[in-house]
């Protein structure tokens, strides 16, 4: 008797065999019988979510939390279009989803016919999800799902990580193939780049430097380098910066900590970069939210600048002045590196000035303090700071929800902290949490979720407080409530005469009472209106123990600073400022004041 097994089946058994233990999914006719393998699994939880974009963004901060693939499943049509910001997402961040697609039947699927649709509700996921995926395919011959269920999941995991995705049509899930005569994928040996001679310089130009720094990017925790690199920084007085996926890379309490630079990030941070005589990127892709508009300014005093990735492409800058770039895994490169150095000590002047110039610009200034009619965002993210604990995982949205907290946030060692900053899709923020709470569901030492986001953001998956009450997710959601879009609403005062479309209510956007909305879905409701009640309450929301959501009430038309904004110059154009020079805008003295000499 030959041993035959459908086809729905063995995805699922492919799977487990993966030691993939969640799938975030909506369930549809398309992708019936893989949902139908799904719940026979006994390995396997399914997590329902109400929007196939938020199951999406779910499976890709599960895949952040737990350093593995996440997997979403979603149906036909719609469900796989749903489900392509989430994989845009994964792409940008290099994050490794399987997204796995049902289709019509095969005979019912449009082909090279060139027709636009034949099957109900049948699209060509496949041709939507090449641009943002490592690699897709549609399974035509029920034999070969399991040669490219390997192939995908190993492209997902080699190199720079990544999405992948699979469309399976109906007609094949449900057929029944021998598992002995499944063709078999092998992976290619990986081939491992020489870097001994650019180690060899880049540990030479380091020794002869005064005043280095190193910026830290997600691709260092991706490849798993975190210890590796504390044990760096244990032997080599060297300041670091870290990008925005790299922010609880170490905690914020590192002695050679130096702070998060960026277009939003803290202005004595970019003044560090300005002033090093000897720049070193490693697992950053170095964009324009990291290096500025001007990106030619980036780093101007340095005498040597290297750049570390995994991706040649992005190896290829145009606009920035490199010395030298290496193509490399984040771990093998800090390893090599690590055994050329050891007891290398910065200039003692310049580790002091990298202290003072953080000391002298503080993110949280007295006019942040002194609100007494909102709360203002940075003052709440300093006392998030205060109040949160090791182990704790954060995760933001979009607007000031991220960048207040990528400014203030002063991160302890252990804690969870990150958003998508690439695609950056508002919404992102609470399908998110829920990602997180099942890669630590398991986890003894978990503390506190807290989910960060702006009303507008929220109102994008709020369908998903559904999934949170019905699975009981003790989520401690704070809504920054501003009034709308205050990011869009400041850009158009700004650039286009004080012309407001579509970002708050009096330019056609309303919100509801959420009061109501966390009562119908049996969580917790608390609203704070000013500081005074901020402190009187921070204490027992953090210590409760259900799902909450918190209403922050902040001005309408608090600022966003310090940030990277376009100088008018005298002609009335546009001009970008130098890396350093950020709003709001220091005097040209004071600039040259904090130049390191």
């Amino acid at each position: 008797m030959k041993k035959l097994i459908k086809v729905s089946d063995y995805v699922v058994k492919f799977l487990e065999r993966k030691k993939i233990t969640n799938v975030f999914t909506v369930s549809g006719g398309g992708s019936i019988f893989l949902c139908d393998a799904l719940y026979k699994s006994k390995k396997i939880k399914y997590i329902s979510h109400h929007h196939e974009q938020a199951a999406s963004f779910a499976a890709e901060s599960y895949a952040r939390t737990k350093n593995a693939v996440g997997c979403c499943l979603v149906t036909t049509g719609p469900g796989g279009t749903n489900a392509l910001t989430g994989a845009a997402c994964a792409w940008i961040d290099s994050i490794p989803v399987f997204f796995i697609s049902g289709q019509v039947f095969l005979e019912q699927t449009i082909q090279k016919s060139n027709k636009r649709q034949i099957g109900v509700q049948e699209i060509d996921i496949i041709s939507m999800a090449k641009s943002v995926t490592k690699f897709s395919k549609m399974i035509t011959k029920a034999e070969t799902v399991g040669y490219y269920l390997e192939m995908a999941y190993q492209e997902s995991m080699h190199g720079r990580p990544g999405p992948v995705w699979i469309d399976i049509p109906a007609d094949i899930q449900n057929a029944f193939i021998d598992e002995k005569k499944i063709e078999k994928y092998t992976p290619p040996k990986m081939k491992i780049k020489n870097i001994d001679s650019a180690i060899n310089k880049i540990a030479k130009k380091l020794k002869l430097s005064k005043n280095p720094v190193i910026h830290l990017g997600g691709g260092v925790r991706l490849s798993r380098a975190g210890n590796l690199l504390k044990n760096f920084f244990k032997k080599n007085k060297i300041p670091f910066i870290l990008t925005w996926n790299a922010d609880d890379l170490i905690g914020s309490e590192h002695k050679l900590y130096a702070g998060k630079a960026g277009a939003f990030g803290e202005r004595g941070s970019n003044f560090i970069i300005q002033n090093c005589d000897f720049y070193l990127s490693i697992g950053t892709r170095l964009p324009y939210m990291v290096t500025g508009y001007n990106a030619k300014d980036f780093a101007k005093k340095a005498k040597f600048k290297a750049m570390v990735d995994i991706d040649k492409n992005e190896l290829k800058k145009n606009d920035l002045h490199l010395d030298l770039v290496v193509e490399s895994d984040a771990s093998i490169f800090i390893k090599k590196l690590f055994s050329k150095l050891k007891n290398y000590e910065s200039n003692p002047e310049w580790l002091k000035y990298c202290q003072n110039v953080r000391l002298k610009y503080p993110t949280l200034i007295p006019q942040m303090i002194n609100e007494k009619k909102y709360v203002n965002s940075y003052y709440f993210i300093k006392k998030l700071s205060l109040h949160s604990k090791k182990n704790d995982s954060i995760i933001t949205d979009m607007g000031f929800s991220f960048t207040t907290s990528h400014q203030a946030l002063d991160l302890k060692e252990g804690q969870t902290f990150f958003t998508n900053s690439g695609h950056a899709p508002m919404g992102w923020g609470l399908p998110a949490a829920i990602g997180n709470y099942y890669a630590n569901k398991n986890k003894k030492n978990k503390k506190n979720l807290i989910c960060l986001s702006g009303e507008g953001g929220f109102q994008m998956n709020i369908q998903e407080l559904a999934t949170i009450m019905h699975n009981q997710i003790p989520v401690k959601i704070f809504i920054f409530n501003n009034g709308g879009y205050l990011t869009i609403k400041q850009t158009q005062e700004l650039g286009f005469g004080g012309r407001i479309m579509g970002a708050d209510k009096s330019s056609g956007l309303s919100f509801p009472n959420y009061k109501k909305i966390s009562e119908s879905h049996k969580i917790k409701y608390f609203k704070i209106c000013n500081h005074a009640e901020l402190n009187k309450q921070m204490g027992r929301i953090m210590n409760y123990k259900g799902a909450l959501l918190c209403e922050l009430m902040m001005n309408p038309n608090e600022e966003q600073i310090p940030k990277a904004i376009n100088r008018r110059s005298a002609e009335g154009k546009s001009v970008p400022t130098n890396f350093d020079d950020m709003y709001p805008f220091l005097p040209k003295e004071e600039l040259v004041s904090n130049e390191y000499s």
